[in-house]
């Protein structure tokens, strides 16, 4: 959008002024009387989820989070407004600060805490319980499209390369979903594995990429072992040097503030077990368009040739659980 339209939008919408847009990680920003405000695009999320993600930030807010970025509504009343048919909707925050200095795994343990104190009922972005269900379609999705790839011969080098891998991804992913399962009959929940606001996806920058402004539109509602695991392969793949440093400091820290249970544990290491990582490849090289091909065809390549640090990985994080505690016992997955 133009400065000028934004900046007419803007008035006639939500009666700010805005004297100049700036850039705040990914996104468009102006400050108007001391506050921040981002404009954010909404077009990929539905009004319900957006009315469920506008009462968790203003909860978040009022139990005292600061860095919490909060919906505003327009003159009307509404959480977005339309233009060349696409949504977008205002952030509110007091807080852009990139230089702030903060442990990550003890804010992150400490937004989880607040947040699973949220009073109101979740469905939209609720993922809750929803694992097993959701893993097992996505699967079986996947399985489908490689039945179909390779009864279509030839193949380009991405889809051999699809080919051939495809049924070692399913076994890691059937070996997750009932790792998901014993878990859920053998081990008994804790009150910190009630649900709370997660991330989509929790990397190392993803406040970092927002001025260390917490965005409701990351949000979903799940159970903390969701951020943890996804942290802990995002490290695995674009840090892997800093994994052992930074990645199980995350762990260390998070288990200081609040202590997790053996049943976070292991709900971790069956979600790092599922390889989303390449699931996710696969279905970004498919919607991809063909000049973003080559991105993601090298980005297989170089998963493939990493899946037995991966399977290193895996065990260090038994190991790390059975140094620390003896209390927690991680059933042993045999091939690895």
């Amino acid at each position: 959008m133009g400065e000028k339209l934004v900046e007419k939008l803007v008035r006639e919408q939500y009666g700010l002024r805005v004297a100049e847009t700036f850039r705040v990680g990914n996104y468009d920003a102006f400050s108007y009387h001391q506050h921040v405000y981002l404009i954010v695009p909404l077009s990929h999320i539905d009004d319900e989820e957006l009315y469920e993600l506008y009462n968790m930030s203003q909860f978040l807010l009022e139990r005292g989070d600061p860095f919490v970025a909060v919906f505003l509504l327009t003159k009307q009343g509404n959480l977005y407004i339309e233009w060349e048919k696409r949504k977008y909707g205002i952030l509110k925050t007091s807080y852009v600060q990139s230089e702030r200095v903060y442990q990550v795994g003890r804010e992150l343990a400490r937004f989880h805490q607040k947040a699973r104190s949220y009073p109101y009922q979740v469905s939209k972005i609720s993922r809750i319980g929803q694992w097993k269900m959701l893993w097992e379609k996505r699967t079986d999705q996947l399985e489908g499209f490689w039945r179909g790839k390779i009864s279509s011969q030839p193949l380009d080098s991405f889809e051999k390369m699809f080919a051939e891998s495809f049924p070692y991804y399913m076994g890691l992913a059937e070996n997750a979903i009932q790792y998901l399962v014993d878990t859920e009959l053998d081990d008994e929940p804790q009150p910190i594995d009630s649900a709370t606001v997660c991330h989509h996806r929790f990397y190392s920058d993803t406040w970092r990429s927002s001025g260390l402004v917490k965005i409701p539109t990351d949000w979903v509602f799940d159970h903390c072992s969701r951020d943890i695991a996804e942290y802990l392969r995002n490290q695995f793949f674009n840090q892997p040097e800093t994994l052992r440093q930074d990645g199980f400091l995350l762990l260390e820290d998070y288990d200081r503030t609040t202590p997790l249970s053996s049943f976070s544990w292991r709900l971790i290491y069956s979600r790092l077990l599922l390889p989303i990582h390449y699931f996710e490849c696969i279905e970004d090289y498919y919607l991809s368009s063909e000049t973003d091909k080559p991105y993601y065809e090298a980005k297989l390549s170089e998963m493939l040739k990493n899946s037995s640090k991966y399977e290193g990985f895996l065990k260090s994080y038994a190991q790390l659980l059975s140094m620390r505690t003896k209390k927690i016992y991680l059933p042993a997955i045999h091939w690895l």
